[in-house]
């Protein structure tokens, strides 16, 4: 299965209903900006999905696909960009405590590009995204891409780090088969280094680069 992008964006306005619902609202993506990742979106990406597989689009926790928090309510472009209503769910009580608290703050999206070019605006080279396949949206703990925090973690915050990261991938792999050998190699790679706090082995092949690669679906 191909690698899901992700990008981040704040909530912009929560509230509760008569049912301990909290309703959060807020745009999934501004058209006509250059992001973070060098991309721009363009008015109209979101259409073919959205007449597709809107009621199929999950609101999970994390981009754990498999535990949903909370329904989408609306799911709409505007002029603006994408902009969305969910519920989330009474009995995520915690969950909603953090958002409550501003513990939590960001959602994100998990998406494919379909359709994309490479063009110069206002002398910069970016990736400009016409058409999107949107799977599910995620509320979040940090708005960057967490790969790129890595080398500035300790050894023992970059195994917890790690663990982390293939429990999400794992998660929203559909693939059986990827699945099983995923957590195979979680399990050789994390029991090795949990009980001598060493790398793996030599000639087990496991390197901290082919972690990263695994991990960016290279």
């Amino acid at each position: 299965m191909e690698q899901l992008k992700f990008k981040n964006f704040a909530i912009e306005h929560t509230k509760a209903d008569q049912s301990g619902n909290l309703i959060i609202e807020g745009y999934g993506a501004v058209f006509g900006n250059i992001d973070s990742y060098g991309d721009i979106i363009e008015k109209g990406a979101f259409g073919n999905t959205l007449n597709e597989r809107k009621d199929r689009v999950a609101f999970a926790y994390q981009h754990d696909i498999w535990n949903p928090i909370g329904k989408i309510l609306e799911l709409r472009e505007d002029e603006k960009g994408l902009w969305l209503k969910v519920m989330l769910s009474a009995a995520e009580k915690d969950i909603q405590t953090k958002v409550k608290e501003g513990i939590l703050q960001e959602l994100s999206i998990g998406y494919k590009e379909v359709n994309a070019h490479r063009e110069v605006r206002d002398e910069n080279e970016v990736n400009v995204v016409t058409e999107i396949k949107l799977y599910e949206i995620s509320l979040v703990t940090v708005a960057a891409n967490p790969l790129a925090r890595i080398e500035g973690m300790k050894a023992d915050e970059k195994r917890d780090f790690l663990q982390k990261e293939f429990d999400r991938l794992i998660a929203i792999v559909r693939n059986e088969n990827i699945n099983f050998e995923l957590n195979k190699l979680k399990s050789l790679i994390f029991s090795a280094e949990v009980e001598t706090h060493e790398q793996p082995p030599k000639e087990e092949g496991l390197k901290k680069g082919d972690i990263l690669k695994i991990l960016n679906g290279k």
